[in-house]
């Protein structure tokens, strides 16, 4: 679904990641839907992806596994 969004709209992955300053290498596992867990990437490098991808408004909503996150730290 996130792939389709960058294939219709003619946005470079790897330009996008250099725009937010992302890791080229998790952005496209992200992008591709290889990578969705908070635990298998360096330092929450998933979690900044999933961060910019929700402030350009290309995804409405941050995953669960990412929200229970945010509820333990407001705790």
């Amino acid at each position: 679904m996130i792939r389709k969004y960058f294939d219709d709209n003619c946005i470079s992955i790897r330009q996008w990641a250099k725009k937010h300053n992302l890791e080229q290498r998790t952005t496209y596992a992200v992008i591709n839907g290889e990578t969705v867990g908070k635990y298998n990437t360096a330092k929450g490098s998933s979690k900044k992806v999933f961060e910019a991808l929700l402030s350009e408004g290309i995804i409405e909503n941050m995953p669960d596994v990412f929200k229970s996150d945010d509820n333990e730290k407001a705790s």
